[in-house]
């Protein structure tokens, strides 16, 4: 069942905000501590929460992804759990929202592995005479 845009947009909003709110949290844990406060300018501030944001964006977007691709299973984006691999039988659209911009005329595999008990090995099976499109 689908979710009616209000809800979807609704949920996105929260979304943003909480993704915005854990990227802040991360550039001010990333801040140098060796300088007290007081002797940094509202300049350097700024520059260093830039900075933090920066760097910190791309993980906690990465996050995000995982977490309704692989942990929340009602986020109405789910694929599989974790070690598991998921073969869309469809092309995406512009209700997949949990990434930006998805192809849309490419089928996707996805899967999110749990390494941290042991490696994970995937065997491919060879493809011969595989039509390409020029």
């Amino acid at each position: 069942m689908t979710q009616p845009i209000s809800q979807r947009k609704d949920t996105t909003m929260k979304t943003t905000r909480r993704l915005n709110l854990i990227a802040a949290a991360l550039a001010a844990v990333l801040a140098p501590s060796t300088v007290r406060a007081a002797d940094v300018t509202p300049a350097e501030t700024r520059a260093i929460a830039e900075e933090g944001f920066i760097y910190a964006l791309p993980i906690v977007m990465n996050y995000a992804v995982m977490y309704e691709y692989a942990v929340d299973r009602d986020s109405g984006q789910f694929k599989a759990p974790f070690n598991q691999i998921n073969n869309e039988a469809r092309v995406f659209t512009y209700k997949d929202t949990a990434i930006i911009t998805p192809n849309s005329d490419t089928p996707y595999s996805v899967v999110w592995m749990d390494l941290r008990a042991e490696p994970i090995v995937l065997s491919v099976p060879e493809v011969e005479n595989r039509a390409t499109t020029r």
